[in-house]
């Protein structure tokens, strides 16, 4: 059976780059899928970290068009650190492999 890969990706106000950023990491994903690297069930879990912009609300789209993509919503502003502490926590029991990232694309994806 192949490892089930988690990236977890704290969001704070990244509205401007988030639909590139899903874009990019659900298709890195299906090749990784496609390839049998990594089990069908793996996913990208976006942390939105209180963002006042449509943070939320691109990542719930994304969530409701590809089963690659999750959501968790922070009530308010923790922190980088903490809402990936957070992202973290919440999929340890789902994950046999975890990768974190920023948003904004800053880290290369391959």
């Amino acid at each position: 059976m192949k490892n089930r890969l988690y990236v977890v990706v704290p969001c704070y106000n990244e509205e401007e780059v988030l639909g590139e950023t899903i874009r990019r990491l659900i298709g890195k994903m299906q090749q990784m899928m496609g390839k049998n690297l990594i089990s069908s069930d793996s996913k990208v879990v976006f942390v939105n970290d209180g963002s006042h912009d449509k943070t939320w609300e691109l990542i719930c789209k994304a969530a409701n068009e590809n089963v690659i993509i999750s959501g968790i919503n922070l009530s308010c502003n923790k922190g980088h650190q903490n809402a990936l502490l957070a992202g973290l926590m919440t999929i340890k029991e789902y994950a046999d492999v975890t990768i974190s990232m920023d948003a904004d694309l800053q880290d290369d994806i391959d």
